[in-house]
């Protein structure tokens, strides 16, 4: 039953290795749409900064995964088949370009909210006592 189990999970590992050598599925993660600041509601606000920060943090695991990409790569490269620099720049133009949508959402977020709030006469208040 041991030497089935082992068996199993060597075979499973071996089934990996060629993925992680053609690099990893790294999915960036999809923008969030943002709420209508004169006609939302507080509801509507929740949802999206609820929205806003899991863009934020699918982001920083859709950089890891990238770094990850790299450091895999480099890792199984060989000197018949050695790393291609362009991955890494590519990789890299990929994170850089997520890291600039993730600024550009947490500031809309914030402004969005700073303007519902002004909307609906509740500037300087939380975000429940708004209506």
């Amino acid at each position: 039953m041991l030497r089935k189990i082992t068996l199993a999970a060597l075979l499973a590992g071996a089934a990996t290795l060629p993925a992680l050598a053609q690099g990893a599925a790294c999915t960036a993660p999809a923008v969030p749409a943002m709420a209508d600041p004169a006609k939302g509601t507080v509801d509507q606000m929740r949802a999206m900064l609820t929205s806003a920060q899991g863009f934020i943090t699918a982001s920083d695991t859709y950089q890891t995964c990238l770094g990850q990409d790299i450091a895999n790569q480099k890792a199984a490269a060989t000197p018949d088949k050695p790393f291609d620099p362009a991955i890494e720049k590519a990789d890299m133009d990929k994170a850089s370009a997520n890291q600039a949508m993730k600024e550009k959402v947490g500031a809309d977020a914030t402004a969005v909210l700073n303007l519902f709030k002004k909307a609906h006469k509740c500037d300087g208040k939380p975000l429940a006592s708004c209506s």
